[in-house]
């Protein structure tokens, strides 16, 4: 048995090509036999429910309702509103990871300036303090 609604899109065809050939039939038996003036209103009555009941019967085949193709519509519409929602959601993540990035060079930026300042004063203190102790050991002979 063919799998993926293969079967069915077969049933389907089948079905339809079915009421298309009966449909054919009744009209080629039609041509062919003249109909009576008694039973000429019995054979347009039968012709019309006929045709009126075609597209009911080749849906019923088909297997679409179309309360099913509404419900489905309205599955779509909800699937792209929750699409449209995610790309929102990624936006603004995206937006906020460009923002931390920024934030963290500034951060870095100024780490590294505060850590270049610390180098520069603990130099410029070791050399005020060499300097002080050579002076006081000058002073002290």
């Amino acid at each position: 048995m063919p799998k993926n609604g293969v079967a069915k899109e077969i049933r389907h065809y089948v079905g339809s090509l079915f009421i298309f050939f009966f449909v054919v039939g009744i009209i080629v038996t039609l041509l062919q036999f003249p109909v009576l003036d008694s039973n000429k209103e019995t054979v347009l009555m039968l012709i019309g429910s006929i045709s009126a009941s075609i597209p009911l019967i080749i849906s019923s085949i088909i297997g679409t309702k179309p309360d099913d193709i509404n419900s489905l519509k309205t599955e779509i519409d909800k699937k792209n509103q929750q699409i449209a929602m995610l790309v929102d959601a990624k936006d603004r993540l995206e937006g906020m990871v460009i923002d931390l990035q920024k934030e963290m060079l500034k951060n870095q930026d100024e780490i590294m300036d505060k850590i270049v300042l610390q180098a520069a004063l603990s130099h410029d203190d070791r050399h005020l303090a060499r300097a002080t102790m050579k002076k006081q050991s000058n002073k002290n002979p």
